[in-house]
């Protein structure tokens, strides 16, 4: 888990690389215009902000770790399984992440290190996904990339504090991938939409990094909170050199503030 904390703000800062990017040209600005109108948004639905409860599966999570089944009085697991996360949005999409237990109880200190690493991986979940899900996956404002069309489909080329930012569209305006070169390591994001009346939603993302050293994906089903789709379970799946690591999480408890 650690490498892959390691590379979680690697990963993030492709993200906000590839946001911060701009068009430039007419037919770039056209491409774009109808490319956002295509995506569903959180703010577009009038989400200002939310707060929620993550509750990990911690008996799969374990019995994967360990490759065994375990017994309901493992000691481990009795003492992971009133954990649970509270988390809130801002309007900016930033997270704010605190572990604490359903009786209330302070966390025991051995699972601190495996506490903080959840908290990691929640924390680069919620930046992929609001990156992708808040305000869409397109800059507001106009300059700096190049587009070439490569039959019916759209490259879109540019660069950004020394990055190399690529994403590809299909003629409807699905994003396909989305590539950079950033801080030494190349990101590969392959995201995938579901189609709603209110326009595409992600539902998952495959992101590999540094050409197979490392995987990581994210699958995600919704439910609707106050006529708004936000997560309602989460799979997330590292893949390293030597380990694999899976986690599934529940989301409720939700709170949500808008326009």
């Amino acid at each position: 888990m650690s490498k892959y904390l390691a590379r979680k703000s690697v990963f993030a800062a492709f993200l906000c690389a590839f946001l911060s990017v701009t068009v430039f040209a007419a037919d770039i600005k056209e491409v774009v215009k109808n490319a956002k109108a295509s995506y569903y948004t959180l703010q577009g639905q009038g989400l200002r902000t939310f707060k929620c409860t993550v509750t990990p599966n911690w008996q799969k999570f374990l019995e994967d770790v360990e490759h065994k089944p375990l017994a309901p009085d493992n000691p481990k697991l009795k003492l992971l399984k009133p954990v649970r996360f509270s988390v809130s949005i801002d309007e900016q999409g930033q997270s704010k992440i605190t572990p604490f237990t359903t009786t209330g109880e302070k966390i025991d200190p051995s699972l601190d290190q495996m506490i903080s690493g959840f908290q990691d991986m929640l924390s680069g979940f919620y930046q992929t996904w609001t990156s992708m899900v808040l305000s869409g996956p397109f800059s507001e404002s106009e300059s700096g990339l190049t587009l070439q069309q490569e039959g019916d489909n759209y490259r879109i080329l540019g660069k950004d504090g020394g990055s190399d930012v690529e994403i590809k569209l299909t003629r409807d305006y699905l994003i396909t991938e989305m590539k950079a070169t950033i801080e030494g390591s190349i990101i590969d994001m392959f995201p995938k939409f579901a189609k709603t009346d209110k326009g595409l939603l992600m539902t998952s993302i495959d992101s590999d990094i540094n050409h197979g050293q490392q995987r990581v994906a994210f699958e995600i089903k919704y439910q609707e909170i106050q006529g708004i789709s936000l997560p309602g379970q989460v799979s997330i799946r590292v893949t390293l050199p030597t380990q694999v690591i899976a986690v599934e999480i529940t989301f409720g408890n939700y709170e949500v503030s808008k326009r």
